[in-house]
């Protein structure tokens, strides 16, 4: 792995210190618990408290910006509050929006509310079904639920054999790039265990190991766009992927989901990814897939809550890893340090996993939760995109040349 050189150590550096102050700003600025005390108090609160606060904007404002702010104490006190009154209120929409999508992906029923929240775990008789558990954010989930429930794996993988050591854990070798053998393995493991009633969609991969370059594809030393473009990518790993990433999802929930509908309980999990809000240059074929398992846990919500008999009792959960220690970035590690990324443990993804699955709650999961934030890059004008993407250089002195032979 190839060392970061000390200028890229400098600039990362530089980037962190200069990023914290700012993401701990927008906390505070975003957090209607914190603007709205503080709004409190300096409209409503003890005098000497309101002077307290204030002391440090009255002697410490430097003369230069004081026409901007306002050259009295009144006047800046009353701007100060003006903004204070707009960031509470954008902070209290926000909590409003998110507290009614976790509602409507509920089916509109509040905590507790929900039939299915009757369903309590016994550790003997619930299955799990996770897929790729040999590695990965599934290996991490293996040991999480082990102990709490029956665990299938599924992968093509061997089973670890410090996954083999655990209680109620059995393995079930498939190529799930193979639909056809996924449902003869379907049928063995409930004959053997019974419908699952978890279903842990996890298994993806990544890269293609044996792409070569294509002769019109240019080198590009980005972190985003550093893999293969579609030139670069065969028939058969586009064919692999999609079977892998997203169609097996397809399969095993249709071999699945009528069980649960049964019991009257169950729930769906798929892996997705913060590339399933973004399609990234280099990585076109790996977040189309990510995008279909998100468009897929959509589509499968507003089927259960409109067309199948019993479906508000079977919750989904899409989740959204961002940078992981898992194989996908296997040889990637040199590139994500050079621009000062450290991935996450994918422990923390499966204890989330965990948790949600419990609490028998659909919803969204973004990994590291702060990540949330950036699933609204598509929504963001192109243009904008564009210069985030680096599709544009923000340089006047580069030019572009384009030679016609």
């Amino acid at each position: 792995m190839a060392e970061p050189t000390p200028i890229k150590k400098a600039t990362n550096a530089i980037r962190t210190t200069i990023g914290l102050p700012l993401v701990a700003t927008r906390y505070i600025a975003s957090e209607p618990l914190l603007t709205g005390p503080l709004l409190w108090a300096l409209t409503r609160g003890p005098v000497e408290l309101r002077e307290r606060l204030l002391s440090p904007v009255r002697n410490n404002t430097p003369d230069r910006l004081k026409n901007y702010i306002g050259a009295t104490s009144d006047v800046r006190l009353a701007k100060i509050i003006a903004l204070l009154k707009v960031l509470f209120a954008l902070g209290v929409v926000d909590r409003a929006n998110k507290a009614l999508n976790s509602l409507a992906l509920n089916g509109w029923y509040l905590p507790g509310m929900k039939p299915m929240s009757r369903w309590r775990w016994d550790g003997k008789t619930e299955v799990v079904l996770i897929t790729g558990g040999c590695s990965g954010f599934g290996y991490e989930m293996v040991k999480q639920f082990a102990g709490k429930a029956k665990v299938v794996v599924v992968d093509v993988q061997e089973l670890p054999s410090e996954l083999e050591k655990l209680p109620e854990v059995y393995y079930y070798k498939c190529d799930l790039s193979d639909l056809d053998a996924i449902g003869g393995v379907c049928s063995e493991i409930r004959n053997r265990h019974g419908n699952p009633s978890v279903l842990i969609n996890n298994a993806g991969i990544g890269g293609d190991k044996n792409m070569t370059r294509h002769s019109h594809t240019r080198s590009d030393n980005s972190l985003i766009g550093a893999g293969k473009t579609l030139l670069d990518t065969s028939t058969e790993f586009v064919q692999k992927i999609m079977a892998v990433n997203l169609t097996s999802h397809f399969v095993l929930i249709r071999e699945f989901l009528p069980g649960m509908l049964d019991a009257k309980k169950g729930h769906i999990v798929g892996i997705a990814s913060m590339a399933s809000f973004v399609s990234a240059p280099g990585l076109v074929d790996y977040c189309v897939t990510k995008v279909g398992v998100l468009a897929l846990h959509e589509g499968l919500r507003n089927e259960l809550l409109s067309r199948y008999e019993n479906g508000f009792t079977v919750a989904t959960t899409s989740v959204h890893p961002s940078w992981h220690a898992t194989g996908i970035i296997k040889g990637f590690e040199g590139k994500l340090a050079e621009h000062g990324i450290v991935a996450d443990p994918p422990s923390n993804v499966a204890k989330a996993v965990l948790e949600q699955v419990v609490a028998h709650r659909s919803g969204q999961i973004y990994m590291p939760r702060s990540a949330e934030a950036q699933a609204g890059t598509r929504r963001l004008p192109i243009w904008l995109q564009d210069i985030f993407l680096g599709n544009v250089q923000l340089n006047p002195f580069k030019k572009n040349e384009f030679h016609f032979d």
